[in-house]
Parts: C-alpha cells; sequence; structure tokens
C-alpha cells in the first residue's frame, strides 16, 4: 500500500529531536549529507517523495504481519524487500567506508525515515487491510470516513496544532537514563511494540467490530458500523504516538552516534 508514515510533521520531527541528541562528532558527519535539503529533518521526508519514481522502494515502509505471526524476524518480504531488511541494507550502506557520497546520502535520508516508520504502528500492520488502509472511521462525526492509517498519520498530529518544531520542543523532555534503555533496543523489538500496539489502537466495543468497519471494498461497509472517533479516542492515543515520536527521536540518535561516534 501506499505508506506515508507519520506524514511530514511526525517525520521531520523525529529527526529533528535525533539531531539534537547527535554527538558532535556525528553532527559533523550529519551535516554534510544532509545540507541538499536544508536540513536532517527535512532530509527525512525524501523518502516517501522519492518512491513515486523508484516504485521499488514503496515496499520498504512497511511489513505485514497475519494475526498469527507475531515473530518480525519471520516477516515474508516482497522480492525487493520490505521495512526491516531495508532498514538492516541502509546501515550497511552508510557504515561501508568504500561506498560514495551519494549512496551514503541516501541511506542516511532512508534510515532516518525508516525509524519514523517503524514506530508507527501502523507500518507494522495485518496484510487482510492492508495497515488499517481498509479500515474505515469517521474523525469527529464527519460525513465522509477515513482510514485508520490516515488516523494516525495525520489527524492525532495535526490535532495537537502545533509546528513540527514546537512539537519537538514540547517532547523534548526525556530522562537520560531512559534514553540509554530505549537505545539499547534493537529494530525487531521497535517493531514488535509497534504491533503490540494494535490491541489498543483498533477502535473496539460492543458499537466497534473491525471486522466490520475493515474490509477490501468499502461499498460493502455498512455506516451503522464505521466508528467514530473523538475526544475519547485521542484521550488514549496522544501518549501512545507520543511516545512513539519519542523513542524513534532517541533510537535513530543512537544509531548515527554509534556510527558517528
Amino acid at each position: 500500500f501506499n505508506a506515508n508514515a507519520w506524514w511530514d510533521t511526525g517525520h521531520e520531527m523525529v529527526c529533528s529531536e535525533a539531531y539534537n541528541l547527535l554527538s558532535p562528532a556525528a553532527k559533523k558527519a550529519v551535516d554534510p549529507l544532509s545540507e541538499a535539503e536544508g536540513s536532517f529533518g527535512r532530509s527525512c521526508l525524501w523518502a516517501d517523495w522519492v518512491k513515486r519514481e523508484r516504485k521499488d522502494t514503496r515496499d520498504w515502509h512497511y511489513i505485514n504481519l497475519s494475526d498469527d505471526q507475531q515473530d518480525v524476524s519471520l516477516a515474508r518480504c516482497p522480492e525487493n524487500g520490505c521495512l526491516i531488511q531495508a532498514f538492516h541494507d541502509q546501515v550497511k550502506v552508510l557504515k561501508n567506508s568504500q561506498t560514495s557520497f551519494l549512496q551514503k546520502q541516501e541511506a542516511l535520508w532512508f534510515i532516518g525515515h525508516f525509524v519514523g516508520d517503524i514506530h508507527q504502528p501502523m507500518h507494522v500492520g495485518y496484510p487482510e487491510d492492508l495497515g488499517g488502509n481498509r479500515c474505515y472511521v469517521k474523525w469527529f462525526n464527519s460525513r465522509w470516513p477515513t482510514t485508520l492509517h490516515a488516523v494516525w498519520d495525520t489527524k492525532l498530529i495535526d490535532f495537537t496544532k502545533y509546528s513540527y518544531s514546537e512539537y519537538v520542543d514540547y517532547l523534548d523532555h526525556i530522562a537520560e537514563s531512559t534514553s540509554k534503555s530505549w537505545q539499547q533496543d534493537g529494530i525487531e523489538t521497535w517493531l514488535k511494540e509497534s504491533r503490540r500496539l494494535h490491541a489498543l489502537i483498533y477502535p473496539s466495543s460492543p458499537a466497534a467490530d473491525a471486522s466490520k468497519y475493515c474490509g477490501r471494498d468499502r461499498k460493502s461497509i455498512l455506516d451503522k458500523d464505521i466508528p467514530s472517533l473523538s475526544f475519547a479516542y485521542i484521550y488514549h492515543m496522544r501518549p501512545i504516538m507520543e511516545l512513539r515520536l519519542q523513542q524513534a527521536g532517541v533510537r535513530l540518535a543512537g544509531i548515527l552516534n554509534t556510527i558517528y561516534g
């Protein structure tokens, strides 16, 4: 599916937060690689833009796991790769002293973007509903339904009314011990965390049954079965979203500080 995790604001937040946590040596390495886009934060949006031209990269933004398959290491990737494989491949490119400046530039931009994708729960999704893209909800009783994936990509962040820089400042209060703990975890743990959050993210109540509001054909879904999400959903989901944004920024900084010293 066409995956734009966190869209522009979220991705720029993750990479801006990470940049603030980089060592002087890491900043010295990252700055020239990011200069073409103006900042590291902006460079992390490139991976979504380029997939329109480089369609082989589209599958790199997500992995799908069936409900009975929770081991992300066993995820079946398309022939051209998926999120977990693409992440590891780009880290190897960035670490390789023999790769060119342009190869390292792309690798850095991909890595920054992929860490954001990994922490967006809908990008470790179910193949049946394409990571929530086939699950229909109403946002504040809107006339026209949106998707659960879109809620997590844009609507939760947009509801705060913060700019990305304001949101980075708002979230930039993490204890050093907490940061170090997060950075000890590897990508497989990050992916498992996202997947476990599905039990909370999908609207579920006697009046909201995912088997009724998720489906291949929108026309087959009755309006009465489409749940409406508003303040109660935001109240419960915003802390989860903000935690994932914080973890993504801290962990991205950890990766780059490890690579560059």
